[in-house]
Protein backbone atom coordinates (compact mmCIF):
# COMPACT_ATOMS: atom_id res chain seq x y z
CA UNK A 1 0.00 0.00 0.00
CA UNK A 2 3.05 2.21 0.35
CA UNK A 3 3.69 2.45 -3.12
CA UNK A 4 0.54 3.99 -4.00
CA UNK A 5 0.76 6.93 -2.28
CA UNK A 6 4.16 7.75 -4.47
CA UNK A 7 2.06 6.52 -7.92
CA UNK A 8 -0.37 8.73 -7.29
CA UNK A 9 1.63 11.86 -6.70
CA UNK A 10 4.37 10.53 -9.85
CA UNK A 11 0.75 11.09 -11.87
CA UNK A 12 -0.30 14.03 -10.61
CA UNK A 13 3.31 15.56 -10.64
CA UNK A 14 3.77 14.14 -14.38
CA UNK A 15 0.36 16.11 -15.35
CA UNK A 16 1.82 19.06 -13.45
CA UNK A 17 4.89 18.91 -15.52
CA UNK A 18 3.13 19.46 -18.96
CA UNK A 19 1.02 22.43 -17.38
CA UNK A 20 4.48 23.97 -16.44
CA UNK A 21 5.93 23.45 -20.15
CA UNK A 22 2.44 25.21 -21.35
CA UNK A 23 2.57 28.02 -18.74
CA UNK A 24 6.37 28.73 -19.83
CA UNK A 25 4.78 29.60 -23.34
CA UNK A 26 1.89 31.02 -22.80
CA UNK A 27 2.36 32.86 -19.73
CA UNK A 28 3.33 36.74 -19.97
CA UNK A 29 6.49 37.85 -20.50
CA UNK A 30 6.56 34.93 -22.97
CA UNK A 31 3.71 36.50 -25.28
CA UNK A 32 2.97 39.84 -25.61
CA UNK A 33 -0.82 38.90 -24.97
CA UNK A 34 -2.58 37.25 -22.29
CA UNK A 35 -4.76 34.71 -23.39
CA UNK A 36 -8.33 33.40 -20.91
CA UNK A 37 -8.81 30.17 -18.86
CA UNK A 38 -10.60 28.66 -21.67
CA UNK A 39 -8.06 29.20 -24.55
CA UNK A 40 -5.10 28.09 -22.38
CA UNK A 41 -6.83 25.09 -20.99
CA UNK A 42 -8.22 24.31 -25.06
CA UNK A 43 -4.37 24.81 -26.02
CA UNK A 44 -3.58 22.36 -23.28
CA UNK A 45 -5.46 20.00 -24.31
CA UNK A 46 -4.90 19.95 -27.91
CA UNK A 47 -0.88 20.12 -27.34
CA UNK A 48 -1.15 17.57 -24.36
CA UNK A 49 2.05 15.87 -24.53
CA UNK A 50 4.26 14.76 -21.32
CA UNK A 51 7.27 16.84 -20.87
CA UNK A 52 10.15 15.00 -19.40
CA UNK A 53 12.20 17.51 -17.92
CA UNK A 54 9.49 19.23 -15.98
CA UNK A 55 7.89 15.93 -15.19
CA UNK A 56 10.91 14.37 -13.97
CA UNK A 57 12.50 17.25 -11.63
CA UNK A 58 8.46 17.40 -9.87
CA UNK A 59 8.00 14.20 -9.17
CA UNK A 60 11.47 13.80 -7.71
CA UNK A 61 10.91 16.49 -5.58
CA UNK A 62 7.19 15.43 -4.47
CA UNK A 63 8.62 12.09 -3.85
CA UNK A 64 11.48 12.93 -1.65
CA UNK A 65 8.60 15.56 0.49
CA UNK A 66 6.39 12.27 0.92
CA UNK A 67 9.09 10.56 1.83
CA UNK A 68 10.93 12.50 4.38
CA UNK A 69 7.57 14.87 5.42
CA UNK A 70 5.39 12.24 5.03
CA UNK A 71 1.11 13.08 3.64
CA UNK A 72 0.09 16.05 5.59
CA UNK A 73 -0.55 19.95 5.26
CA UNK A 74 2.33 21.67 4.77
CA UNK A 75 4.17 19.16 2.52
CA UNK A 76 0.92 18.98 0.12
CA UNK A 77 0.95 22.79 -0.05
CA UNK A 78 4.88 22.63 -0.72
CA UNK A 79 4.12 20.21 -3.73
CA UNK A 80 1.83 22.33 -4.96
CA UNK A 81 4.23 25.21 -4.85
CA UNK A 82 6.78 23.16 -6.67
CA UNK A 83 5.18 23.54 -10.10
CA UNK A 84 4.85 28.03 -9.50
CA UNK A 85 8.40 27.43 -8.35
CA UNK A 86 9.83 25.42 -11.65
CA UNK A 87 7.81 28.84 -13.80
CA UNK A 88 9.55 30.88 -11.93
CA UNK A 89 12.81 30.13 -12.18
CA UNK A 90 12.45 29.63 -16.11
CA UNK A 91 10.47 32.82 -16.58
CA UNK A 92 13.00 34.91 -14.30
CA UNK A 93 16.10 33.01 -15.72
CA UNK A 94 15.21 33.85 -19.60
CA UNK A 95 12.88 37.36 -19.40
CA UNK A 96 14.49 39.02 -15.36
CA UNK A 97 10.54 39.29 -14.92
CA UNK A 98 8.41 36.93 -12.49
CA UNK A 99 4.51 36.69 -12.91
CA UNK A 100 2.50 38.27 -10.37
CA UNK A 101 0.47 34.77 -10.91
CA UNK A 102 2.86 33.35 -9.16
CA UNK A 103 2.73 35.51 -5.93
CA UNK A 104 -0.70 35.32 -6.07
CA UNK A 105 -0.48 31.58 -6.14
CA UNK A 106 2.08 31.61 -3.48
CA UNK A 107 -0.53 34.18 -1.29
CA UNK A 108 -3.38 31.47 -1.70
CA UNK A 109 -1.17 28.39 -0.47
CA UNK A 110 0.07 30.70 2.45
CA UNK A 111 -2.91 31.82 3.42
CA UNK A 112 -4.19 27.48 3.38
CA UNK A 113 -1.41 27.08 5.69
CA UNK A 114 -2.60 30.11 8.44
CA UNK A 115 -5.34 28.47 8.74
CA UNK A 116 -4.57 25.64 8.91
CA UNK A 117 -2.40 26.54 11.45
CA UNK A 118 -3.75 29.46 13.78
CA UNK A 119 -2.00 29.44 16.46
CA UNK A 120 0.55 30.29 14.88
CA UNK A 121 -1.08 33.21 12.54
CA UNK A 122 1.51 35.99 13.53
CA UNK A 123 4.66 33.67 11.72
CA UNK A 124 3.67 34.04 8.48
CA UNK A 125 2.47 37.37 8.49
CA UNK A 126 5.94 38.37 10.05
CA UNK A 127 7.45 36.11 7.48
CA UNK A 128 5.46 38.24 4.61
CA UNK A 129 6.64 41.59 6.05
CA UNK A 130 9.90 40.43 6.75
CA UNK A 131 10.61 38.61 3.45
CA UNK A 132 9.36 41.56 1.78
CA UNK A 133 10.64 44.01 3.92
CA UNK A 134 14.31 42.82 3.28
CA UNK A 135 14.15 43.11 -0.36
CA UNK A 136 12.65 45.74 -0.55
CA UNK A 137 15.03 47.78 1.86
CA UNK A 138 18.04 45.96 -0.33
CA UNK A 139 15.84 47.51 -3.79
CA UNK A 140 15.81 51.07 -1.93
CA UNK A 141 19.53 51.38 -0.89
CA UNK A 142 20.25 50.47 -4.58
CA UNK A 143 18.22 53.11 -6.28
CA UNK A 144 18.86 56.01 -3.31
CA UNK A 145 22.26 55.33 -2.60
CA UNK A 146 24.07 53.21 -5.53
CA UNK A 147 21.43 55.06 -8.43
CA UNK A 148 20.72 51.94 -9.96
CA UNK A 149 18.08 48.88 -9.75
CA UNK A 150 19.66 46.33 -7.27
CA UNK A 151 16.74 44.00 -6.87
CA UNK A 152 13.36 43.68 -8.83
CA UNK A 153 9.93 44.85 -7.36
CA UNK A 154 9.17 41.29 -8.41
CA UNK A 155 11.50 39.38 -6.29
CA UNK A 156 10.26 41.04 -3.10
CA UNK A 157 6.39 40.27 -4.29
CA UNK A 158 7.90 36.96 -4.37
CA UNK A 159 9.88 36.87 -0.98
CA UNK A 160 6.85 38.89 0.62
CA UNK A 161 4.39 35.79 -0.84
CA UNK A 162 6.69 32.94 -0.05
CA UNK A 163 7.48 34.23 3.44
CA UNK A 164 3.50 34.04 3.89
CA UNK A 165 4.02 30.64 3.02
CA UNK A 166 7.15 29.46 4.71
CA UNK A 167 6.70 31.50 7.78
CA UNK A 168 9.10 33.74 9.36
CA UNK A 169 12.27 31.75 10.14
CA UNK A 170 11.77 29.73 7.02
CA UNK A 171 11.90 32.87 4.95
CA UNK A 172 15.32 34.23 6.87
CA UNK A 173 16.73 30.88 5.67
CA UNK A 174 15.61 31.21 2.20
CA UNK A 175 16.97 34.62 2.32
CA UNK A 176 20.47 33.72 3.50
CA UNK A 177 20.82 31.02 1.34
CA UNK A 178 19.55 32.79 -2.13
CA UNK A 179 21.80 35.33 -1.38
CA UNK A 180 25.02 32.48 -0.45
CA UNK A 181 24.31 31.35 -3.68
CA UNK A 182 24.02 34.22 -5.95
CA UNK A 183 26.90 35.38 -4.50
CA UNK A 184 28.88 32.36 -5.63
CA UNK A 185 27.24 32.84 -8.87
CA UNK A 186 27.26 36.46 -10.06
CA UNK A 187 31.06 36.43 -8.48
CA UNK A 188 31.91 33.13 -10.76
CA UNK A 189 30.25 35.10 -13.76
CA UNK A 190 32.25 38.26 -13.34
CA UNK A 191 35.26 36.18 -12.99
CA UNK A 192 34.55 34.68 -15.89
CA UNK A 193 33.94 37.82 -17.82
CA UNK A 194 29.69 36.64 -18.48
CA UNK A 195 28.68 39.69 -16.34
CA UNK A 196 30.08 43.62 -16.18
CA UNK A 197 29.75 44.88 -12.80
CA UNK A 198 26.26 46.49 -13.62
CA UNK A 199 25.09 43.98 -15.58
CA UNK A 200 21.50 42.13 -13.84
CA UNK A 201 21.86 38.86 -12.46
CA UNK A 202 18.31 37.62 -12.43
CA UNK A 203 17.72 36.65 -8.66
CA UNK A 204 14.50 34.82 -8.71
CA UNK A 205 16.57 31.43 -9.69
CA UNK A 206 18.45 31.88 -6.52
CA UNK A 207 15.45 32.33 -4.26
CA UNK A 208 13.60 28.80 -5.79
CA UNK A 209 17.00 27.20 -4.70
CA UNK A 210 16.65 28.19 -1.32
CA UNK A 211 13.02 27.63 -0.65
CA UNK A 212 13.43 24.07 -2.09
CA UNK A 213 16.64 23.43 0.03
CA UNK A 214 14.42 24.78 3.01
CA UNK A 215 11.96 22.03 2.07
CA UNK A 216 14.33 19.23 2.88
CA UNK A 217 17.25 20.93 4.92
CA UNK A 218 15.21 22.85 7.17
CA UNK A 219 15.71 26.53 8.55
CA UNK A 220 17.63 25.10 12.04
CA UNK A 221 20.53 22.63 9.64
CA UNK A 222 20.80 25.57 7.00
CA UNK A 223 21.24 28.19 10.00
CA UNK A 224 23.83 25.89 12.12
CA UNK A 225 25.62 25.28 8.57
CA UNK A 226 25.95 28.74 8.05
CA UNK A 227 27.69 29.73 11.40
CA UNK A 228 29.58 26.57 11.10
CA UNK A 229 31.30 27.95 7.66
CA UNK A 230 32.09 31.16 9.07
CA UNK A 231 33.72 30.21 11.56
CA UNK A 232 35.54 27.81 9.63
CA UNK A 233 36.55 30.70 7.46
CA UNK A 234 37.49 32.98 10.37
CA UNK A 235 39.60 30.48 12.04
CA UNK A 236 41.37 29.51 8.57
CA UNK A 237 41.80 33.36 7.57
CA UNK A 238 43.07 34.07 11.44
CA UNK A 239 46.05 31.26 10.50
CA UNK A 240 46.33 32.71 7.63
CA UNK A 241 47.42 36.27 8.75
CA UNK A 242 49.17 34.64 12.17
CA UNK A 243 51.48 32.55 9.42
CA UNK A 244 52.35 35.71 7.60
CA UNK A 245 53.02 38.04 10.22
CA UNK A 246 55.26 35.39 12.34
CA UNK A 247 57.74 35.31 9.07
Amino acid sequence: MEIIKYVAVAIIMAIFGQVVKHLNKKMPPVVSEEITYKEFFKSLKSDFKIDIKYSLILIVLSCLTVYFKGINVSSCLYMLAYPMLMIVFSIDYRFQLIPDEAHVWFGVLGLIQMLCDLSNWHTYLLGALIGGGIFLAIAGFAILVLRKEGMGFGDVKLMASLGFLFGMKNILAITLVSFFIGAIIGGALLILKKKDGGGYIPFGPFIVIGAILLVFVGADSIFDTYIALCLGLSNAFSDLVYKVSSK
